[in-house]
């Protein structure tokens, strides 16, 4: 009886070198303007609550404000590279509303969270939680939809 073939128990390795080529470095670079946003959104978060005695809804808003900007600049020139101008239909819109829905989220979270407690760290922890929910999400839209990077010929065969 022959031997059967190591081929089909052995994974992709080229899909996944592929898979590695595409993303690999701008899912790490995504992960770095994450972790400035994180760092920027919940360092506001905390000193809103524990400082301004801020509601955990307004300090979860205001901390969104002000990391949000920031978060779109980073991700169109670092993640994704893009230059030139900013297109408010397919870029500024897409990214904003794609915030609003983590800002959502991360609302009803933090709002629900602070019936419950008022320790700042727990809020946090709700808090960031429901952004990294939405965070992955997120990637896909602006890597798929947004800000896909597509060779000239498929940018050309969609033209024809």
């Amino acid at each position: 009886m022959p031997l059967a073939s190591n081929s089909m128990s052995t994974p992709d390795r080229t899909g996944l070198l592929r898979l590695i080529e595409d993303h690999g470095m701008r899912v790490l670079r995504y992960c770095g303007v994450s972790v400035v946003n994180v760092i920027l959104g919940a360092g506001t978060f905390l000193v809103l609550l524990s400082v301004f005695d801020f509601s955990p809804l307004s300090a979860n808003l205001v901390a969104w404000v002000v990391s949000t900007g920031p978060a779109y600049l980073l991700s169109r020139y670092w993640v994704w590279e893009q230059s030139g101008s900013h297109s408010v239909k397919s870029e500024i819109a897409p990214f904003w509303i794609l915030a609003l829905v983590g800002l959502t989220f991360s609302s009803v979270s933090v709002t629900i969270a602070g019936t419950i407690t008022e320790s700042g760290v727990l809020l946090l922890g709700v808090q960031l939680t429901a952004y990294g929910i939405v965070w992955v999400a997120k990637y896909l839209v602006l890597d798929q939809l947004m800000w896909s990077h597509k060779s000239a010929d498929e940018l050309t065969t969609e033209v024809v």
